[in-house]
C-alpha cells in the first residue's frame, strides 16, 4: 500500500504566522483534503505530519490514517511526502519521493526535492499517475 506524508503547513490556508502559537489547530484548505480524500478512496494510506507546533485541522485529521511528528527514514511501503518547506526534502530512502508543495527549488541548493507541484492537488495528480504507470505485480498460479 502507497502512503502519502502530508506536512499540515503544506495542506492548510495561510491565516498568519503560526509562531507562538503551539497546539493551535491549522485551518485545512478545502481544496487540498478533496485532492488527498480522492487517494484514500483509492487505498492511499494518509498520513499527517505534524512537523511545527500547527495542529491539523478537523477536516485533515478526519482523513489522516494518523498523524506523526515526522517521516520515518525508511518507510514501510512506497511513500510520498509533500512538505512546503525545502528544507524537508531529503534523500533518505529509495522508497520516499519527496514533493515540494507551493514553490519553486532555489537554484545552486543543497537540498532538492523529488518533484515540485504548485498546490497539494497537482502533487495529488502526479501520485496518481506514477501508481498508474508503476509495473503490476502478477502472481501465476
Amino acid at each position: 500500500m502507497t502512503e502519502v506524508y502530508v506536512d499540515v503547513a503544506a495542506a492548510s490556508i495561510e491565516s498568519g504566522s503560526s509562531e507562538g502559537r503551539a497546539g493551535a489547530a491549522a485551518m485545512s484548505d478545502p481544496e487540498a483534503v478533496k485532492a488527498l480524500r480522492y487517494l484514500a478512496e483509492a487505498g492511499v494510506r494518509i498520513v499527517a505530519v505534524q512537523a511545527d507546533a500547527l495542529e491539523p485541522g478537523t477536516e485533515l485529521r478526519a482523513i489522516a490514517n494518523a498523524v506523526v511528528r515526522a517521516v520515518p527514514d525508511r518507510p514501510r511501503a512506497p511513500a510520498w511526502y509533500l512538505t512546503s518547506d525545502i528544507d524537508r526534502c531529503r534523500g533518505s530512502s529509495a522508497r520516499l519521493r519527496t514533493v515540494l508543495i507551493g514553490g519553486t527549488q532555489p537554484s545552486g541548493s543543497v537540498r532538492r526535492c523529488d518533484a515540485v507541484a504548485r498546490d497539494v492537488q497537482a502533487a495529488v495528480m502526479e501520485i496518481l499517475a506514477a501508481d498508474a504507470m508503476a509495473p503490476r505485480r502478477t502472481v501465476v498460479p
